[in-house]
């Protein structure tokens, strides 16, 4: 049986998305990060420098299911993780064409329990891990990235995903 693919991703309206900027008054506004350890508001905006302003829902059609979940207005996300010296090849997490698809691919990692437990029985572990990757590269080609572009930086996401962070995939 052939491998899910992902046919197209909808948002149900323009996700509004800002940089967040770190000011000289943010070293010492504490706040909580996202494993309640109290660090600053610049640390916390270096860590996660994408926010999202409006609640989005979003629709990605498979060809074999629809997956649908909304991502909250004030998520946080880090952007695309490139490697500095890749940043001249492919461009840096503040490209504006990897925003929307780095966070739909963020979401869907750091909630995966979530998404995950929703879809039917079927659907391994490693298969949704897939999917995340498969939605990432559908998301860039939806915003303008060239097609060979997309598809190497899918396939490293999945190869970096599938290699390195194995044992955060372990759902119960």
């Amino acid at each position: 049986m052939a491998k899910e693919q992902v046919l197209y991703i909808n948002f149900d309206k323009q996700p509004e998305t800002r940089d967040r900027r770190i000011y000289t008054k943010d070293y010492s506004i504490a706040t909580k990060d996202k494993k309640c350890n109290i660090i600053t508001l610049a640390e916390d905006k270096k860590l996660y420098p994408f926010k999202l302003d409006n609640t989005i829902n979003v629709v990605i059609q498979t060809d074999r299911r629809i997956i649908q979940f909304s991502i909250p207005a004030d998520y946080r996300w880090n952007g695309a993780d490139i490697p500095k010296f890749l940043w001249f090849f492919v461009g840096s997490q503040y490209n504006p064409e990897f925003k929307i698809p780095s966070m739909l691919h963020d979401y869907m990692l750091e909630f995966k329990e979530d998404i995950y437990c929703e879809l039917e029985e079927d659907v391994s572990v490693a298969d949704y891990r897939r999917l995340t990757s498969l939605a990432f590269r559908q998301a860039l080609k939806q915003e303008g990235v060239r097609t060979v572009k997309s598809n190497i930086m899918s396939g490293c996401v999945q190869l970096f995903q599938a290699t390195f962070n194995r044992k955060e995939w372990n759902i119960d």
